[in-house]
């Protein structure tokens, strides 16, 4: 008995011996976990991809060791990355899903807004004293505060910030001028046309030259409805007011006009549908000698590429002196701007909240927008004696393709990389290293970057739409919910009659009828109406922030 006693004994003493070891053990490697969660932020980011991982950038690389440096931890990242091309539909179907990474890049506005008070996001207003930087640049920015932080003072995402391309309150940006055939214009003693009817005319004469030709192609007709001060089939602010486009008295004057290009075989037929791809291959073989609207960049493009001495000059819109100058496609780049094309949002569920948000903050701090916009000092550019702004090196600037050469380094400037966390940029960069464009400006013939043409131009000036500089309009669910029920049916219907108008399958004789079919598809006043509610509180808080 004894002897069972003393075996039983030893068994106990043995396991607790052996669970002592085994507490032993377990207490030290949770120690050492916790030690190197202390010493590591470690997270997860959904992210668009333009081609190239960013982990091979040069300039990715710096980017985690100097956040690991500013942050005094070490980064153990897992990237998920969707296509450009596909991320809309995949980001739409990751929200829903509710099971999204610790970082979630939202490149929709309205998808943002869909699933902020639905608690998937972290309230990044309990953290405003972990984000200097942001806020700052968001006090910078025109209405700034009012796109960023919602009028009860919360707000779960950070946007994307666009610093400046050119002087405060100067330059202007036109990005989708229009383009001539400067060959055939120069050929024939034809003048660049600077108002609507001189268009008319170099169109007439061009036709008898080349009668199987169509002179005049668009990429959509916002380049005739802005000369007649009229932004088209959608509500806009006019400078006083919000409008419907079509109601307007300039609305139809736009369209009588399209309508005589296109009843003279002036329009091309085609320029209701025709891509990007059919429009350069008509302009290339003189189909159409007059764009009235194509991107800035790519008649520069076709002049550097053309072989049969084809050539291509870009002019702003022509003007109609009824309204004076005509309205371009002005960009604001005079100031520091909320992209609110991406915003970055922290998953509610991470364990990481607050080292998030310091990393988030740490992507506005200048010199990471400098890394990651122009590279590294020294290799991808170097600054300016006098002024000290960064510029790149010449082997970048002097190549036929800057964007391809930025792939050798991996910065924002590049055709394939957008390295760190996309969030913020100095767009200046973009300009840099812009090729010359030949550009017709107060009737003469300048060869420079289309984006600095207008450089010491004051901004605004005659030529920006209202629109441009619009208040900043929150809607509620339910407001939203009004607009899209009633707009819907009236877009449809206002889209099928203006081409009818155009073609000449509709008379104008039946425009009072079309303007009171408008107001029966859909209830416009009752959306005019929330527009105006939405500005009344716009201009409450507006008023409010200049008060503090």
């Amino acid at each position: 008995m004894r002897q069972q006693v003393k075996i039983i004994s030893f068994i106990l003493a043995t396991l607790l011996f052996v669970a002592a070891i085994i507490t032993g053990c377990v207490s030290d490697s949770s120690t050492k976990d916790a030690a190197e969660t202390e010493n590591t932020v470690s997270f997860s980011v959904t992210l668009p991809s333009f081609g190239a991982k960013i982990e091979d950038s040069m300039v990715h690389k710096e980017w985690i060791e100097q956040m690991e440096s500013l942050m005094g931890k070490k980064l153990n990242i897992k990237y998920n990355y969707i296509p450009i091309s596909e991320y809309s539909e995949k980001s739409k179907l990751l929200l829903a899903s509710g099971d999204i990474t610790d970082l979630f890049m939202i490149m929709d506005k309205d998808l943002y807004k869909q699933y902020e008070n639905e608690g998937l996001f972290l309230d990044l207003s309990q953290y405003k004293n972990h984000l200097s930087n942001y806020l700052n640049l968001i006090g910078e920015a025109a209405d700034g505060d009012i796109k960023a932080i919602r009028e009860d003072g919360k707000f779960f995402g950070l946007w994307n910030i666009d610093l400046p391309r050119q002087e405060k309150n100067q330059g202007m940006g036109v990005y989708t001028p229009a383009t001539y055939r400067y060959d055939l214009f120069k050929k024939h003693a034809l003048e660049i046309p600077s108002t609507l009817d001189e268009l008319y005319s170099v169109a007439k004469k061009l036709k008898e030259l080349y009668p199987e030709s169509y002179p005049i192609n668009t990429k959509g007709f916002d380049p005739i409805f802005l000369a007649h001060h009229n932004a088209g089939p959608v509500i806009y602010w006019d400078g006083n007011k919000y409008v419907y486009g079509p109601t307007e008295e300039s609305y139809l004057e736009s369209l009588q006009f399209a309508n005589k290009l296109y009843t003279e075989k002036l329009l091309d037929p085609e320029a209701f549908s025709d891509k990007d791809d059919a429009i350069k291959k008509k302009a290339m073989n003189g189909t159409n000698s007059i764009l009235l609207q194509n991107w800035f960049t790519f008649a520069g493009d076709w002049n550097r590429s053309a072989t049969g001495g084809e050539e291509f000059v870009l002019s702003l819109f022509p003007d109609n002196p009824k309204y004076g100058k005509a309205w371009q496609s002005v960009v604001d780049y005079s100031s520091i701007s909320v992209n609110l094309g991406a915003t970055m949002v922290i998953n509610q569920k991470t364990k990481q909240g607050e080292q998030l948000v310091k990393l988030l903050d740490l992507q506005y701090k200048p010199e990471i927008i400098d890394l990651i916009t122009w590279g590294i000092e020294g290799t991808s550019y170097t600054r300016d004696a006098d002024s000290g702004k960064p510029t790149f090196v010449d082997s970048i600037k002097n190549t036929d393709n800057a964007w391809a050469a930025g792939d050798e380094y991996g910065m924002r400037a590049s055709s394939s990389y957008r390295p760190g966390l996309q969030m913020a940029i100095d767009t200046r960069a973009f300009v840099d290293f812009a090729p010359k464009d030949m550009g017709i400006i107060d009737g003469k013939i300048v060869e420079t970057p289309w984006e600095t043409a207008f450089h010491d131009m004051p901004f605004p000036n005659d030529y920006t739409p209202p629109y441009i500089n619009e208040p900043y309009l929150e809607f509620t669910d339910d407001e939203r919910a009004d607009i899209t029920s009633n707009m819907s049916p009236i877009t449809t219907y206002v889209a099928e009659m203006q081409n009818k108008f155009i073609n000449g399958k509709e008379s104008f004789d039946n425009w009072t009828a079309f303007q009171t079919k408008i107001e029966k598809v859909g209830d416009l006043d009752k959306v005019l109406q929330i527009y105006n509610d939405a500005l009344k509180r716009y201009q409450d808080r507006h008023a409010t922030n200049i008060g503090d």
